[in-house]
């Protein structure tokens, strides 16, 4: 190989290791940039983003709670007591003032 080839061969290399640097740092920048958004220590984890949000939730069932309109509804049967206690008093607690 003589001086010219390979000057010239160090020359496309070095065009070629620029054009890949440029690539790489433009990938920095971008994936940086991503990062940003979990690594803001101002951000609550409520607001930050890349997972679903309660907001979106939200929209999909128009914010009614409770089951669907249409539904049957389902209850606690009522307990009868055991036993019935009258209670009376002759003054209240709080006051002294004589009840009637």
């Amino acid at each position: 190989m003589d001086e010219g080839e390979t000057l010239e061969q160090l020359r496309k290399k070095n065009e070629r290791l620029k054009r890949e640097n440029e690539l790489l740092r433009a990938k920095i920048l971008e994936l940086e940039a991503r990062l940003a958004q979990y690594e803001n220590a101002h951000t609550p984890p409520s607001l930050r983003r890349g997972r679903n949000r309660k907001r979106d939730h939200d929209k999909k069932n128009n914010g009614t709670p409770g089951r669907k309109p249409g539904h049957k509804g389902i209850t606690r049967p009522s307990v009868m007591p055991h036993t019935q206690v009258d209670v009376t008093a002759d003054h209240c607690p709080d006051c002294g003032t004589v009840c009637v």
